[in-house]
């Protein structure tokens, strides 16, 4: 992003202006491992999910200019993200229905190992999801998304919703993920375990700020002038 500002039309207001933030992504197919690890923080109505759908081209900017690499896969996971599992499928057989491939033994023994690099053990993969754990289906939907080897993961309120183990298994998968990492959430150990650039969203711009932490720190001294 190069000096992006965004206001939707009819409001009025400008969200945010003279954004300068930069995504790097990853990919093991091109020998390049590892890439951002940013959090977006800031109060509801400031514009995080604004910055997300420009991102993903989903909106324009008003002003500036967002480039998107043309090969990059951008994925997008959700609070809803393990929601869409269907619990009668197993594992196998839910992502045998994602990526069919070619039907041969070969494409399911990837699978298969897929699976099992996300956490989903051999002796999981053909029982029914209904009968998983909550951090088990988390890994299930991360594997769902990962086979597809995005260069950028877009999560957005990702821990809404999800128990300790599945927030724990989710943090688990994210960390060996190889490519950039763009959050959207407020959940201190999750954003602490994953994320290592904080941007601020408000007062009408996106700042870097020394640390979450910091964030933290700040936001209770400022509730605590406010009592």
């Amino acid at each position: 992003m190069r000096d992006v500002s965004f206001g939707y039309e009819g409001t009025g207001r400008t969200l945010f202006t003279g954004a300068e933030l930069g995504v790097e992504g990853g990919s093991s197919e091109l020998g390049v491992i590892g890439g951002s690890r940013l959090v977006l923080l800031g109060e509801n109505g400031n514009g995080k999910t604004t910055l997300v759908k420009l991102m993903m081209g989903e909106l324009q900017p008003t002003a500036g200019e967002v480039r998107v690499d043309s090969g990059a896969r951008i994925a997008l996971v959700n609070q809803h993200h393990a929601d869409q599992i269907d619990l009668d499928q197993t594992p196998l057989f839910y992502l045998r229905q994602l990526y069919r491939g070619d039907g041969s033994r070969d494409h399911e023994q990837k699978l298969r190992a897929h699976l099992t690099s996300c956490g989903i053990a051999n002796d999981l993969q053909l029982v029914p999801a209904r009968a998983m754990s909550g951090g088990q289906r988390s890994r299930l939907a991360m594997a769902a998304v990962s086979y597809g080897k995005p260069h950028v993961l877009i999560l957005d309120e990702p821990t809404n919703n999800l128990d300790l183990e599945a927030v724990e298994a989710l943090a688990a998968t994210v960390e060996s993920f190889d490519g950039g990492v763009v959050i959207v959430s407020h959940d201190q150990y999750f954003v602490s375990r994953v994320a290592k650039e904080v941007w601020h969203v408000g007062d009408g711009k996106v700042t870097r700020l020394e640390s979450f932490e910091k964030y933290i720190e700040d936001a209770h001294k400022r509730a605590g002038s406010a009592q």
